[in-house]
């Protein structure tokens, strides 16, 4: 399967877009995972949605509007109202702290807009109403395997729907009141999009076009680039994002692997078409 990559988006620690990843990597530079996040607020929601944001959807919304906005500049003439998929393990790990400290509590009173917020598809509800769009948005969460699956899910999304589809992967650390799992490594968010189109109609100089196959999993060794930001499933995406921000110059030798599931890896390469 092959898919035009349209634009990128990042955010993390570190990292203000992607723009500002591609520039410290050709640099040397490395990353500064101990700066926060880049304040931001969604100036395209109402007023009313836009207090209510947590630091889970904003860092989502903050993403997904950096590849919309690429991809519009890019391509004036393409439909802006783009499907949409938002993936993520825990949804918003923040918010689902306070509402088990609350129900602990005597009496158990929960914010009505925690609990709207709560809901694992609330940063592609406010998308949605933000973008004033009415094309397909779904949100979906697979654990550990999150970018294997959204990948995939946002090709076959792209080939269905016949356009580019817009995919937003983003992680929070849990809460320090929720349990620690002991695959959490690390206590900082990450987030990454793209504007995909697999079938391929809309040309890109900037970006290389994205192939995945899938095959049996098998014993992996170590991982073949140092990632600083693992620790949350998002996170994962950091490998991809350095080869796509590399490829002009390094373009990638061999596919790096991502689990769709306990069986199953996703090879993903990258060509010029």
């Amino acid at each position: 399967m092959k898919a035009q990559i349209l634009s990128v988006g990042v955010t993390a620690p570190g990292i203000v877009n992607f723009q500002d990843f591609r520039q410290t990597l050709q640099a040397g530079e490395a990353f500064d995972l101990s700066l926060p996040l880049e304040k931001y607020s969604p100036s395209f929601l109402p007023s009313n949605e836009r207090r209510r944001v947590t630091q889970t959807i904003k860092i989502a919304l903050k993403t997904a509007e950096e590849a919309l906005s690429f991809f519009q500049k890019a391509f004036p003439n393409e439909a802006e109202n783009l499907p949409v998929l938002f993936v993520s393990k825990d949804g918003d790990p923040q918010i689902s702290a306070k509402m088990c400290q609350a129900v602990s509590e005597d009496p158990p009173l929960i914010s009505p807009i925690q609990f709207h917020n709560s809901v694992h598809n609330a940063p592609a509800g406010y998308w949605m109403i933000g973008q004033s769009n009415q094309a397909t948005a779904n949100a979906i969460s697979a654990g550990k395997y999150a970018v294997a699956n959204g990948l995939l899910e946002t090709v076959l999304q792209s080939k269905s729907e016949k356009k580019p589809v817009l995919v937003v992967i983003y992680d929070l650390p849990l809460d320090n009141l929720m349990p620690v799992d002991a695959l959490q490594k690390s206590y900082v968010p990450f987030a990454f999009s793209m504007v995909i189109d697999a079938n391929q109609v809309i040309p890109s100089t900037e970006f290389p076009v994205l192939s995945l196959s899938l095959e049996a999993a098998k014993e992996q060794g170590s991982m073949e680039e140092e990632n600083p930001y693992t620790g949350v499933p998002a996170a994962e995406g950091y490998t991809l994002l350095k080869a796509i921000a590399e490829h002009s110059v390094k373009p990638l030798k061999k596919p790096i692997h991502f689990s769709l599931n306990q069986h199953s890896v996703i090879n993903v390469s990258l060509t010029n078409g």
